[in-house]
């Protein structure tokens, strides 16, 4: 039992970074050689947010999966490297059943003694890595939705986090708050560029 991993989130200025493991299921003897969801996975930028919801389901409804998130604060604390890292532990600890070797997307690693190899695009090359992929994108969008709603002005809904011009001007007019991260180089020039004008 192989499980793909991958994350989300490791570039923006706020929120959490998730990740996600899948262990896509085998095909029964007699059954089609690939289910026409498994033949549609795909790297998640490469879909649109119809296609990576739909898929999401049927990822949710017919594989192993887990998903694991490490907050904003833990990322200052630990680095984003280490936070990535983390998630991606947490995802593969927390599936129904231990899997016996990992396919990580990128250069990553996990702690442990599972066997795991990290492949550049995996999201690209390998199914189970973009079921992963996706489960995390769907889940870490939601999550910004969530956000944008509790922390208006930011468009998060919309940004998702990242650092995009109206983000960084929203930064500049309201000031940071507890979801963004302070380690990170345009949020700490905004808490600065706050300090010196007050």
């Amino acid at each position: 039992m192989v499980a793909g991993v991958d994350e989300v989130g490791r570039g923006p200025l706020a929120g959490p970074v998730v990740a996600a493991a899948v262990v896509l299921p085998r095909r029964p003897s007699g059954e089609p050689p690939r289910a026409e969801w498994v033949s549609a996975l795909r790297d998640s930028k490469q879909l649109t947010a119809a296609q990576r919801e739909r898929l999401a389901a049927a990822i949710r409804t017919h594989a192993q999966w887990a998903i694991s998130s490490v907050s904003q604060q833990v990322v200052d604390q630990i680095n984003i490297l280490q936070a990535t890292r983390l998630a991606m532990a947490r995802a593969v600890g927390a599936l129904p059943a231990p899997p016996a070797a990992l396919i990580i997307d990128g250069r990553e690693w996990i702690d442990g003694d599972i066997r795991q190899v990290s492949v550049i695009d995996g999201d690209a090359l390998c199914a189970s890595v973009a079921a992963a992929s996706i489960l995390a994108k769907v889940a870490r969008d939601q999550m910004m939705c969530e956000l944008d709603h509790q922390f208006p002005g930011y468009g998060l809904a919309v940004n998702k986090g990242y650092a995009t011009a109206d983000h960084r001007d929203a930064l500049a007019r309201l000031g940071y708050t507890n979801i963004h991260r302070l380690s990170f180089a345009p949020v700490r020039a905004a808490v600065e560029a706050r300090q010196v004008g007050s």
